[in-house]
């Protein structure tokens, strides 16, 4: 007896999100993540958890759960439960989000013991750490300082600066996790102010020790300075214990400073202290001592007669078609701020053109406006509150002509370019490994030198010459089989010779005989007639010995060339 049995097994669903149960993704990106699951009955429910802290339920019933634009508030781990009628199954996932770090700065002040700290707070929780930026209050960069690598940085004590500035400014560091928000700088920076209190005051670099001024006027004595915290008294001694104190100004000024040998913007005072100069012996030395509750600081000031200013030089003049570059170089001031002018006009009329340099930091200024091929005559001089210099030598120059311009592009194509050319085309070849068409180059060259040599025997018969000697001298090669030259009118033009016989001489290695033709035909050359005495042949192209001899030399025509 038989029975059939059908037999159900009831299995939960398998689910599977990811196979990395840790997946990254940098913040404001779309996030997408799908439940993959196997079944063997009807799915009664899927649904998608968030695993934080506090629970939060997501309406979300599909395979797929979106994120758009994710944040770090939506990290954490995320979970996909399946349900069937044998049971539940679901898979879980950490989702890290990526984004920069915040980055902030502490100090710490133990003494001489000082450090910058910089902290960093992002994920990954990974940082590199650049040097750190020492800057003025102004922002002007001063020095660079190395990080230890975990963004730490002792500040060095150097003696005289430490104690003159004590290390006031801005303290930058910059950190990254490789992280970065719409293809922006990954390193962020973070900053600290300074304020270490400079205690007694001290002046500035940028102040001058001597200083000017103009008897029978009123005159100032300057200073900047740096005191933190702010003066209490001033006094100002010269030779006779006089005190100035009385007709003063003194207010908050952004001052020049030399700082660990960087000049920047730093803040500071600026004291003006005016005084009444009646003779000459008011141009004296002057002390001026500031004082606050930490001490005090002296500066000593040599006042002396202001005059007008030295005479500048010229040092480059430069003519072009319209106008004619001026360079040329300050002499002292007086003591006073200069202004430069330079002064022209045409050689044939009298009346002298000024004007004031553009830029007197330049040093360099062109007068403008001017005739093409035209003489002019160029002078300089400065002038301050006290008066003007003398002028410079007068400089004659001429402006070039429209054919000077022409001339000068002329030659720039006819020589310059194809010169330039070729070079490029033979660098070019060597670039290429090219030897073979080097050397065809090469051989063209000589083949060229070859034929202008006979073609200056064709073309300039009636300037050709030779002597005795060298036709002994020849003769004596061809009887020892030497290797003589060709002979190149080119070479001796100079001293010619009418009647003469001309000899050369080859060797059996010589080149191919451009004259054998024109040997049928009388040797007849141009105007002038030879005869060939002799011509022995060692083979149909070789040219061993010719003996050449002249008509009288037609009359020279003299031709002249302007330019």
């Amino acid at each position: 007896m038989e029975r059939t049995v059908q037999l159900y097994v009831f299995m939960p669903p398998i689910v599977l999100i990811s196979l990395n149960k840790t997946m990254g993704i940098a913040e404001g990106e779309d996030l997408t993540l799908y439940c993959n699951y196997s079944s063997n009955h009807e799915v009664k429910e899927l649904k998608w958890e968030k695993m934080f802290l506090y629970e939060s339920p997501l309406d979300e019933r599909s395979q797929y759960l979106n994120i758009k634009s994710i944040n770090r508030q939506h990290a954490g781990k995320y979970r996909c439960t399946v349900t069937n009628m044998a049971g539940s199954a679901s898979d879980i996932v950490t989702i890290e989000v990526y984004y920069p770090p915040t980055v902030q700065v502490t100090f710490e002040d133990r003494g001489n013991y000082r450090q910058l700290n910089c902290s960093a707070n992002g994920v990954p929780d990974r940082y590199i750490f650049t040097q750190w930026e020492h800057r003025s209050d102004y922002y002007d960069l001063i020095r660079y300082l190395p990080d230890d690598g975990n963004g730490k940085l002792i500040l060095p004590n150097i003696p005289g600066e430490t104690d003159r500035h004590h290390d006031r400014g801005f303290y930058i560091c910059h950190a990254s996790n490789n992280v970065s928000l719409n293809s922006s700088n990954s390193f962020i920076r973070g900053e600290f102010f300074s304020k270490h209190k400079v205690r007694k005051p001290y002046f500035v670099s940028s102040n001058n020790n001597t200083q000017y001024g103009i008897k029978g006027q009123d005159g100032n004595l300057t200073v900047d300075f740096v005191s933190f915290p702010e003066i209490t008294n001033f006094t100002v001694i010269d030779g006779d214990m006089k005190h100035y104190t009385d007709n003063y100004t003194l207010e908050t000024w952004r001052v020049m400073d030399k700082v660990y040998n960087k000049t920047v913007i730093v803040n500071g005072s600026r004291l003006v202290i005016s005084m009444n100069i009646r003779n000459e012996n008011d141009f004296r030395s002057y002390t001026i001592k500031l004082s606050n509750r930490f001490g005090s600081a002296n500066f000593n000031i040599s006042l002396r007669s202001a005059s007008c200013p030295e005479t500048p030089e010229i040092m480059m003049i430069k003519p072009n078609e319209n106008k004619i570059t001026v360079q040329w170089r300050e002499r002292f001031n007086g003591g006073f701020p200069q202004s430069v002018f330079i002064q022209y006009r045409r050689r044939d009329v009298q009346y002298w053109n000024e004007m004031p340099v553009s830029d007197p930091g330049m040093h360099s200024d062109y007068i403008d406006g001017l005739t093409p091929g035209t003489e002019y005559l160029i002078r300089v001089y400065s002038k301050n509150m006290k008066g003007a210099s003398n002028f410079t030598d007068m400089k004659l120059i001429r402006t070039e002509s429209a054919e000077d311009s022409n001339n000068k592009t002329l030659v720039f194509l006819v020589f310059v370019v194809p010169f330039l050319i070729a070079i490029g085309v033979l660098y070019w070849q060597y670039q290429m490994g090219n030897l073979k068409a080097l050397e065809r180059i090469s051989s063209t060259f000589k083949v060229l030198y070859f034929k202008v040599g006979v073609g200056a025997v064709e073309n300039n018969v009636y300037e050709m010459q030779n002597n005795v000697q060298q036709n002994g001298v020849a003769q004596n090669a061809v009887a020892q089989n030497l290797d003589v030259p060709i002979y190149s009118s080119i070479d001796r033009r100079a001293n010619l010779t009418i009647g003469q016989t001309v000899s050369y001489s080859t060797t059996p290695k010589r080149k191919k005989n451009l004259l054998e033709k024109r040997q049928n035909n009388g040797a007849s050359v141009g105007e002038a007639s030879g005869t060939v005495n002799s011509a022995i042949k060692k083979g149909p192209d070789r040219l061993s010995y010719i003996e050449v001899s002249f008509e009288p030399k037609p009359k020279r025509i003299q031709v002249s060339h302007s330019w």
